[in-house]
C-alpha cells in the first residue's frame, strides 16, 4: 500500500514536471550541442563538407529529435579531450568512444549515460561506451537515458525508421504520458527513431555490414539474441 500511494502521489505530479536549466537552454537556442571526434570512422568524422557522419554524430541526433523534434537540430564540434569539454559550458555532451569508467565520473562534475555499445579490447575484455555529460541537470541526463533506452526497446519491438510512423505500428508506445513526464513531447521516441533509426540500424549503417567495418554486432546484439543490449520498458 505504501508503495502504491508512492506512485500515485508521483503520477499527480507528473503535469507539473517541467524541463531543467540546460535543457531549458537547449530549446531557447534551438540546437543541441554535441562534442564529437573529428576523424574516428565509424563512430564519428568530418567530411569535406562540414557534415559530420557516424555512429555517435546520429546518436546526437537522435537525442535532438526527442528533445527538439528533428535530427538538424544539432550543432557539432570537434573535441580532442574532455577537458575541451569540461573548459566550455555551451557544450551539452560528448559522443566520443569514451568508456565508462569510476575514476571519469567519481570527482562530480561529469556523469555516464547509458552504454550505447560494448567494444572488445585486447585480452578479451570489453569497454563500455556511453555518452558523457555534465552533472547540472538531472532533467537533461533523464532525456537523454531514455532516449538511448527508446532506441534499443524500438528495435526489440520491430519499430525502425521506415515504419515508426506508420498508421498501427505498435500502437500506445511509447504510452503518451512518457514524454510530458521527461519534459518532452509525446512524440519524442517516435520521432527520435523516425529520424535516424534504432539501435540496430545505427550500428550496422556506420559499424556493421552495411558499413566500411563489416564489424559482426557481437555483444551488441539484443539479449534475446544472445547479446547484452537490454532496455528498461519505456513506459
Amino acid at each position: 500500500m505504501r508503495h502504491f500511494i508512492l506512485l500515485a502521489a508521483l503520477g499527480l505530479t507528473l503535469t507539473g514536471l517541467h524541463a531543467g536549466p540546460r535543457l531549458d537552454a537547449i530549446r531557447a537556442r534551438g540546437h543541441l550541442v554535441c562534442g564529437v571526434a573529428p576523424d574516428d570512422p565509424g563512430f564519428s568524422k568530418q567530411g569535406a563538407d562540414g557534415r559530420f557522419e557516424g555512429f555517435e554524430p546520429d546518436l546526437c541526433r537522435a537525442v535532438a529529435a526527442a528533445m527538439l523534434g528533428s535530427a538538424r537540430q544539432t550543432q557539432f564540434w570537434p573535441l580532442d579531450t574532455v577537458h575541451q569539454f569540461l573548459a566550455d559550458p555551451r557544450i551539452d555532451i560528448v559522443f566520443h568512444r569514451l568508456s565508462w569508467t569510476l575514476t571519469r565520473e567519481a570527482p562530480g562534475q561529469l556523469e555516464f549515460g547509458p552504454v550505447v555499445l560494448y567494444e572488445a579490447v585486447a585480452g578479451g575484455a570489453l569497454e563500455p561506451l556511453a555518452p558523457l555529460l555534465r552533472s547540472d541537470d538531472a532533467d537533461f541526463t533523464r532525456a537523454v537515458r531514455w532516449t538511448v533506452f527508446a532506441l534499443i526497446e524500438a528495435e526489440q519491438l520491430g519499430l525502425n525508421a521506415s515504419n515508426v510512423l506508420a498508421v498501427g505500428a505498435q500502437t500506445g508506445w511509447p504510452p503518451a504520458d512518457t514524454g510530458p513526464a521527461l519534459g518532452l513531447s509525446e512524440d519524442w521516441a517516435r520521432r527520435a527513431v523516425a529520424e535516424v533509426g534504432n539501435h540496430g540500424e545505427l550500428f550496422e549503417r556506420h559499424l556493421g555490414q552495411g558499413s566500411a567495418r563489416k564489424q559482426g554486432r557481437g555483444p551488441n546484439r539484443l539479449w534475446r539474441d544472445g547479446g547484452l543490449m537490454l532496455a528498461p520498458p519505456v513506459r
